[in-house]
């Protein structure tokens, strides 16, 4: 052991008479950049199944250890406590960033994600123990937990490492992971959002020499990258073209298979290939085997659901495939058709990411509501039972094959 943190964990319980053995409790898993107040956009839905939730911080997350949490009581008084918060000043800039301190600094930056995803694994494995022992909330001598219902719901990052939590812990058996991707570093080269490829491209431009190799891509599937641009030249799954635009103002389709033609491709391909490698350890991907198909010694096969919309930006829709085919979780997947939604509904925004939790745009509620229906009714039956959530039209239960290997940006 190299040293002790408390955490903090944020817990919503249901109204009415608690059941004789506890509530039922669904640990949920907050996506990066965010926190574990995110727990709100999700515990109304849980509660009315009778379904208490329960939320830690990923490392790094929540700001600095100095921040503080004010809740507005019904009385009209209000609280305010330590907000729990796991960020470091990882730069020396005298500011904590949202999740400064969960990706690892220079020079281990090829580990990526790594190290904060097993941490933060463990955390959530020490937080089982904990609702194990008994968590006694009013004080009155019993637990207001269920040991033996316990869930985990993650969204984005917190699906990554979900899937790395269920595959190894063996007291929660039911789970769900909304809008995953991995390997992160595949979320990053294909992903056109804030602090996606644009990221790549710093960590590129700062190797010595540069990796950076002009004239760089600037959009793919017709959706403008982050700065710097490079060109890595390298196809999607099964001959799907991917089309890309230049920074000398030349488009191309990059198709497999690939005879390299572009300097300094190579190098790139090489780094993302180390990368995905060296992050094995803490990858979604390579945890996915163990969910069912493989479990792990001592270690019982789970009853999971993924759901995914189709054109996600920030975790690109090949890499939840990589998830589905590393574990054969086909069977298991829900497709969002944000496409068929954005057709009526242009008011929905073009990225569908982290559309489970999108309660508070009024437009987006109806179909975050129906995908934590779909999740309520799941852990409500202990993994038994897959509803299709509406509007219908909108979703595949299970999703229609073939797996959408491609981009499916809606530009």
């Amino acid at each position: 052991m190299q040293g002790t943190n408390e955490n903090y964990f944020n817990l919503v319980l249901p109204s009415g008479t608690k059941p004789a053995t506890g509530w039922p409790v669904a640990i949920f898993g907050h996506g990066n950049g965010g926190n574990k107040n995110a727990v709100l956009n999700v515990a109304a839905k849980m509660a009315a199944h009778g379904i208490a939730t329960i939320a830690i911080n990923v490392v790094g997350a929540g700001f600095g250890q100095l921040g503080t949490l004010t809740v507005n009581r019904t009385s009209g008084e209000t609280v305010t406590f330590s907000a729990g918060g796991r960020g470091i000043d990882q730069n020396g800039d005298r500011v904590i960033d949202s999740d400064e301190g969960f990706s690892t600094a220079s020079p281990r930056t090829i580990l990526f994600f790594t190290d904060g995803i097993r941490q933060t694994v463990a955390d959530l494995m020490q937080l089982v123990r904990v609702i194990d022992v008994g968590v006694d909330v009013d004080g009155d001598g019993s637990p207001d937990l269920d040991p033996f219902r316990i869930y985990y719901l993650g969204n984005s990052l917190g699906s990554n490492i979900g899937t790395v939590f269920l595959a190894v812990d063996p007291s929660v058996q039911t789970g769900v992971g909304s809008s995953p991707g991995g390997p992160i570093i595949e979320n990053r080269r294909l992903g056109p959002v804030a602090g996606s490829r644009g990221v790549l491209g710093q960590l590129l431009a700062s190797r010595s020499p540069s990796l950076i190799n002009p004239p760089g891509i600037t959009s793919l599937d017709g959706v403008a990258v982050g700065f710097p641009y490079f060109n890595e030249n390298f196809p999607l799954r099964d001959g799907i073209p991917l089309r890309v635009l230049l920074a000398d103002g030349t488009s191309q389709d990059i198709q497999s298979p690939v005879i390299n033609t572009v300097a300094g491709a190579m190098a790139i391909q090489e780094l993302v290939e180390n990368t995905k490698w060296v992050s094995h350890s803490g990858d979604p991907v390579a945890y996915a085997p163990y969910l069912r198909k493989h479990p792990l010694a001592g270690v019982p096969a789970k009853s999971v659901i993924y759901q995914f919309a189709k054109g996600d930006r920030a975790a690109p829709n090949p890499n939840v495939t990589a998830i589905l085919r590393a574990g054969d979780l086909t069977d298991r997947a829900t497709f969002y058709r944000h496409d068929l939604a954005h057709a009526e509904n242009s008011g929905l925004p073009k990225n569908p990411h982290g559309f489970m939790i999108q309660i508070s745009n009024a437009v987006f509620k109806p179909i975050a509501l129906a995908a934590q229906e779909q999740i309520a009714v799941f852990f409500d039956t202990d993994g038994t039972v897959i509803i299709h959530p509406e509007p219908a039209r909108f979703f595949e239960v299970p999703i229609i094959l073939p797996l959408p290997e491609d981009l499916n940006f809606i530009p």
